[in-house]
């Protein structure tokens, strides 16, 4: 009772209707992912609904929503110009009052009333704003694609920091279209001039990595060599890292600091190793990179043997001693499969051994580009522990699937506790004859497993519907080979799977089974 009489005296206050329907605005921008017209028109009745009743607060931060996702703000522009040209639509008027209307009337169907907005928003220029005004840059009307890109390189050479990350991600993508390139163009100006450092930190921090790409591109002349070095080993985007790094170590190489390119060939990251030796050999620090022969990444691999052999050292000797260790590295396994051949199968082969399961998946990827696979001793890895090394072996015996026992494969493939064999048996299956390949797809399409039952439901629909005759195709049609008994149980085995195939496909199936006349 008193908790009653507190919530009387103390009532839980409500959200103002601009409140509800920014939170809509939020909501329906992040779960819109394709250009579907209900989805767009709901979002465009948020919107009016938040320029109409809530702040001007309010109206920018559904505005700022919107343009994080510039490819949802080109769809909405097609979708508002092809639905607003109807005379019943309601015609959203170009007013500083309202910013959500002043943006969508940019996006209106008449060149007249996307001209006005153009010029309103001009006068009143605001970061929420520009996205819409670089999309008319690239406009099919010459008035309104005149009047936005002479405003736009007016208002970025007074205020760079208008040129917002969302700004820049819109720029990127019309720049594809036909009159695209002006924004682009002005965008890069305020970068490539130095005009302000502030607009570079920003682009440079932007959560996007094509607006990070983009202000790299344009200031890496100008970033210190410490600024590059960071960049290259905490960026998240491997393109930003890699030019990142590239730019560090060309200015490294140029002041000859190898104390600063040795930090970097420590990255975690292999774009950003290969840069920074690439640079200690042009400082003719050879030896430096032979310590890389057995490195994760390939690239850095043939970099260090080119430097082994610089330096007089045997990269095939070397991984040959490496294999041999009682904890070989999976990059030593590897090079030894780059720089060996068959006579160094035995070694490989031993590493199946290993306790290590990427020891034994390198092993095994080793044996497979040499064409030398035991087939007994990988097909016992078909039942390994490790998913990835039952992958593997599959995969290396996708050659001799025909030679393996066909009751271990189906076995495999109604593993009742792994996915992953009963992927591996599925693929091997697949790899036998037509008839035995449509009944593990069809077996396969009612799986657990969502990506093995998917594969296997095309692959069903697929082989079915090639044993359907059409008249108007010159390719002959396969035929099952299945005798009556096999022909009875392929077919209660889709009938079972009925709720996956369709009954459609279902009736191909049987048609395809149906004794020919005259036949025996």
């Amino acid at each position: 009772m008193v908790n009653f009489f507190l919530r009387r005296q103390h009532p839980v206050p409500q959200p103002s209707p601009g409140t509800a329907a920014l939170e809509r605005v939020r909501l329906l921008v992040a779960g819109e992912r394709s250009a579907d017209g209900s989805a767009l028109e709901e979002l465009t009745a948020a919107l009016l609904e938040v320029g109409a009743t809530g702040s001007a607060e309010d109206s920018f931060e559904a505005l700022r929503t919107l343009t994080e996702r510039p490819a949802l703000l080109l769809r909405l522009d097609a979708f508002i110009r092809r639905e607003w040209w109807h005379p019943t639509r309601p015609t959203p008027r170009p007013t500083e009052a309202d910013p959500v209307a002043l943006a969508l009337a940019a996006l209106h169907a008449d060149g007249r009333i996307r001209e006005r907005a153009v010029r309103r928003m001009l006068d009143q220029p605001h970061p929420g704003t520009m996205p819409f005004l670089v999309l008319r840059t690239s406009d099919w009307v010459r008035q309104v694609r005149d009047a936005a890109s002479a405003g736009l390189a007016v208002l970025l050479h007074g205020d760079p920091l208008l040129a917002t990350p969302a700004t820049v991600r819109t720029a990127l993508l019309i720049n594809r279209r036909r009159r695209g390139a002006f924004a682009h163009g002005q965008l890069l100006v305020p970068l490539l001039t130095g005009s302000t450092t502030a607009l570079a930190g920003t682009l440079l921090a932007a959560p996007e990595a094509p607006v990070r790409r983009f202000a790299l591109d344009a200031v890496a002349h100008r970033l210190g060599i410490r600024d590059l070095a960071a960049l290259a080993e905490r960026d998240p985007d491997r393109q930003v890292r890699a030019r990142a790094a590239e730019a560090a170590a060309r200015q490294a190489v140029w002041t000859d600091q190898t104390e600063l390119l040795r930090r970097l060939a420590r990255s975690r990251h292999a774009e950003v190793r290969v840069t920074a030796l690439t640079g200690l050999m042009r400082t003719g620090s050879p030896q430096s990179v032979v310590a890389y022969l057995d490195d994760p990444s390939a690239q850095v691999r043939a970099l260090a043997r080119e430097a082994a052999r610089r330096t007089g050292t045997d990269p095939l000797t070397h991984y040959q001693a490496a294999v041999r260790a009682d904890e070989p590295q999976v990059g030593a396994v590897a090079g030894l499969a780059e720089t060996g051949g068959r006579a160094d199968v035995p070694l490989l082969s031993a590493l199946l051994d290993n306790p290590a399961p990427q020891v034994r998946v390198q092993a095994l990827r080793a044996l497979r580009s040499l064409d030398v696979v035991p087939v007994p001793r990988v097909t016992a890895l078909l039942r390994d522990d490790s998913a990835a090394v039952v992958k593997e072996a599959a995969a290396a015996l996708v050659p001799s699937a025909t030679r393996l026992p066909a009751d271990l494969l189906w076995d495999m493939l109604t593993d009742p506790q792994r996915p992953a064999v009963r992927r591996a048996g599925y693929r091997l299956l697949s790899r036998r004859d037509r008839l035995t390949a449509l009944r593990a797809a069809v077996l396969a399409s009612g799986d657990t497993h969502p990506r093995l039952a998917a594969q296997g439901r095309t692959d069903a629909t697929t082989r079915i519907r090639e044993l359907t005759p059409h008249p108007w195709l010159t390719r002959s049609v396969p035929t099952l080979d299945a005798d009556p008994a096999q022909a009875a149980e392929l077919l209660t085995l889709a009938e079972e799977r009925r709720t996956v195939l369709t009954e459609d496909v279902i009736q191909l199936l049987r048609d395809a089974l149906r004794p020919v006349p005259g036949s025996r």
